[in-house]
């Protein structure tokens, strides 16, 4: 008999629940684990280790101070997806565990299959909505209290491969390696964020520096580049692959009262850099 304690479901669980709890504040993993023991699940404890120790190794977590953990950038964005992915599973488990009587299971209409369409701006404005725009919304507040100005820095790697699973590899490949790094990269002030299907957003302070909008977004388009060259030289499933870097800036000021008016000036950059650089049909 398989314990469900040693499957793969303990650890799962238990990365929701790092996640979730973390959301609110850094948190110290012993009182986090003495917390849900009190639910009394039969799940083992050390899926908990291993949970925390794979969001720490994928850049979900970092250490805080006093022996806590936080949740990063990257993080909040792996929140907001294992929640939809335990939303769309829990039906089908509270189905399976009905103790009330068998019921006839209903028929799958394939021609009624939901089909995902990742290049679609449905799955951009999830992102959107559910992680940049809430950081934002809280600069702009800071901002407009007298805290310091800030610029927005977006980056698109449009990639055109053999197949959908080749591009979304090297699109996620080239993703994570730049919010991984980004704090080195760009500043330790400086917050990434995954924008869409296949870009990556930079929130980041005016220290003194007008121009640090326009030094970063060049910046942030070598470095994608770059990864994007690397990846299809030295692997070879992603040689033949082309791609194109749009980026796209907005800096914040007095005028700009609402999130979305600094939004749309850095997505109106990018749509022109897209235009200035995509070849002529």
């Amino acid at each position: 008999m398989v314990r469900p304690s040693a499957t793969g479901l303990a650890t799962a669980f238990y990365r929701l629940y790092l996640l979730d709890s973390l959301a609110a504040a850094p948190a110290r993993p012993a009182a986090m684990l003495a917390t849900i023991a009190g639910e009394r699940l039969p799940l083992a404890s050390g899926a908990f280790g291993r949970a925390l120790q794979s969001l720490l190794e994928g850049g979900y977590l970092v250490p805080a101070p006093e022996a806590a953990v936080a949740l990063t950038p990257l993080g909040a964005a792996e929140r907001v997806a294992e929640r939809e992915r335990w939303r769309a599973v829990i039906p089908t488990i509270l189905r399976l565990v009905d103790e009330t009587g068998p019921e006839p299971r209903p028929a799958t209409n394939l021609a009624e299959a939901p089909v995902v369409e990742y290049r679609t701006a449905a799955v951009a404005e999830a992102y959107l909505d559910r992680v940049l725009v809430g950081a934002l919304r809280e600069r702009v507040a800071q901002a407009r209290d007298g805290g310091r100005a800030f610029a927005l820095v977006l980056g698109v790697a449009d990639v055109d491969a053999s197949s959908e699973a080749t591009r979304r590899a090297i699109v996620h490949r080239c993703i994570r390696a730049t919010l991984g790094g980004a704090s080195a990269l760009f500043g330790g002030d400086a917050s990434a964020f995954r924008y869409g299907d296949s870009g990556v957003a930079l929130v980041l302070p005016i220290l003194g520096d007008e121009r640090r909008a326009a030094r970063t977004a060049t910046l942030l388009r070598v470095r994608l580049d770059e990864l994007l060259r690397t990846m299809t030289s030295s692997v070879r499933a992603f040689g033949g692959a082309r791609w194109l870097v749009r980026i796209g800036n907005a800096t914040w000021t007095s005028d700009l009262v609402t999130t979305g008016a600094v939004l749309r000036i850095a997505q109106d950059a990018l749509a022109r850099d897209n235009a200035e650089r995509r070849p002529a049909a």
